[in-house]
């Protein structure tokens, strides 16, 4: 069988990954490798000029391809997305075509028609997201993803979480089902640590949804309680003035010899910062299914995170992480105060995050849920 994985804008080396849905692909490719499949990606692509080819595996190839000459990413993919995707169709005859990205992604697929199924994964919630925009024009442009999500959805849907397959109830896909992102083994392989150090860890863009200031201030109010903590932030900022309220927090309080802004990171960097790290912390307003979270779980890392989105269905509170409630700004600070210098909480609760990410989330496991899921879509196409 031949899979078609269609994803916008992935990077040339792969090894430089910063996360999210590039992440969660190559991720489920390291499953795919073990499987008698032929995966065939194809990424639209500002780096390339002609088609550009590598090998993952023997049975697994990586496609570049230009994805055009206008200056916005959703012309190209309507003007010149779906001419490309049928140049691969007629040469590799795919039984599955797989979109890794939604919203305007989704107009490479128009005008196109034929055999193979159809699945698209949805990774974000645009329509959520638009709610939690504070610029206008940021929120027409996520509201129109949405939609365009909406109207070219198709026949058969990956969710991540059961909150993701809540949101789009009012959709009536021909199949649907709950699959999250695949973890790599290099996470599961990480050493754990057998003593805490009291280092927090926190990765991602850093925004007002993303919260971070909300993890400063339980780091002011325990340094009250001489509970004391380190925190190393991967990831950067895409709001001026929300940079500007933290680093004035940073220095109102002092924090400067606790908190070091790292900037983004490749992922091998990821890997040995959560080495490092004995506990990551999440305070989002908003979340899907974050891959940090199964990153931290597999690297045997505490998880502390706000109980929002999907985020529940990751963490059994108190058994493998813990969930705070945002509305409780003391809720983060007394779980903290709980876990600092705790080596006895720290490693039993980071043994099971790892026993669970394991089951859940290994990338051979989720390959294997793929595989089925495509096999289901063929049964019914």
């Amino acid at each position: 069988m031949t899979v078609l994985i269609i994803i916008p804008q992935l990077p040339l080396d792969l090894k430089s990954i910063k996360g999210g849905v590039h992440s969660a692909l190559v991720n489920l490719l390291e499953g795919f490798a073990t499987m008698d499949v032929n995966i065939e990606v194809i990424s639209f692509s500002k780096e390339v000029k002609t088609t550009t080819t590598i090998s993952y595996s023997p049975r697994i190839h990586v496609h570049y391809e230009n994805e055009g000459s206008f200056p916005f990413h959703s012309l190209n993919y309507f003007f010149y997305g779906p001419s490309i995707i049928k140049k691969y169709i007629r040469k590799y005859q795919p039984a599955v075509i797989h979109y890794e990205e939604g919203n305007s992604f989704l107009l490479s697929r128009c005008f196109r028609s034929g055999k193979a199924v159809e699945v698209l994964t949805i990774h974000g919630m645009a329509m959520e997201e638009a709610k939690r925009k504070i610029k206008f024009k940021d929120r027409i442009t996520w509201y129109f993803n949405g939609w365009l999500q909406q109207w070219l959805l198709p026949g058969h849907i990956i969710h991540l979480s059961a909150f993701s397959k809540q949101l789009y109830r009012g959709q009536k896909p021909k199949q649907e089902c709950i699959i999250p992102n695949a973890m790599v083994s290099d996470f599961f392989n990480i050493p754990a640590k057998e003593h805490t150090s009291n280092q927090l860890l926190y990765v991602g863009v850093i925004d007002n949804n993303k919260n971070l200031i909300h993890l400063l201030e339980a780091m002011h109010q325990l340094n009250q309680q001489g509970k004391r903590y380190t925190l190393d932030v991967l990831g950067d900022f895409n709001q001026t003035e929300y940079k500007q309220l933290i680093f004035d927090f940073v220095s109102q309080h002092q924090l400067d010899a606790q908190v070091f802004l790292r900037g983004w990171v490749n992922q091998q960097e990821v890997r040995q910062y959560l080495a490092q790290a004995d506990i990551l912390v999440v305070c989002s307003k908003h979340e899907s299914l974050p891959m940090v979270i199964a990153e931290s779980m597999a690297a045997s890392k505490v998880v502390v995170a706000s109980a929002v989105g999907g985020i529940p269905e990751m963490i059994h509170h108190g058994v493998d992480g813990f969930l705070c409630q945002l509305e409780k700004p003391e809720a983060l600070q007394d779980i903290l105060a709980m876990l600092h210098g705790n080596d006895k909480e720290v490693n039993n609760i980071s043994g099971q995050a790892r026993v669970s990410a394991r089951n859940k989330q290994h990338s051979k496991v989720v390959a294997e849920k793929t595989m089925a899921f495509y096999q289901s879509c063929m049964n019914v196409q």
